[in-house]
């Protein structure tokens, strides 16, 4: 996603519309008009052409695991760690533990 919208757009759309499942329709489709008022136009514009019928857009554009190792490396502990990323302190230590 981040290569099709780019960084700025693609963080956009999963802050609006992050881990929903929902119909993306065709830029004339009088659907568009509610995709581009939660968006802006222009985002909407690229979602159409990237992406079309039934999708579910993910919650996060980097994934937990690499947002975890991340944070530990800024010298975060695993308690700070799951709390900044709203999960599980055990989730935080497994993840730790395979790295």
């Amino acid at each position: 996603m981040i290569r099709t919208l780019g960084q700025a757009d693609a963080a956009r759309v999963v802050e609006v519309l992050g881990g929903e499942r929902i119909y993306v329709p065709a830029a004339a489709d009088p659907a568009f008009s509610r995709l581009a008022a939660r968006l802006g136009e222009e985002i909407a514009r690229k979602v159409c052409a990237a992406f079309g019928g039934r999708v579910t857009f993910p919650q996060r554009l980097v994934p937990l695991d690499e947002e975890i190792g991340r944070l530990r490396r800024e010298m975060l502990t695993p308690v700070e760690i799951a709390r900044h990323l709203h999960c599980a302190e055990r989730y935080v230590y497994l993840v730790l533990s395979r790295q």
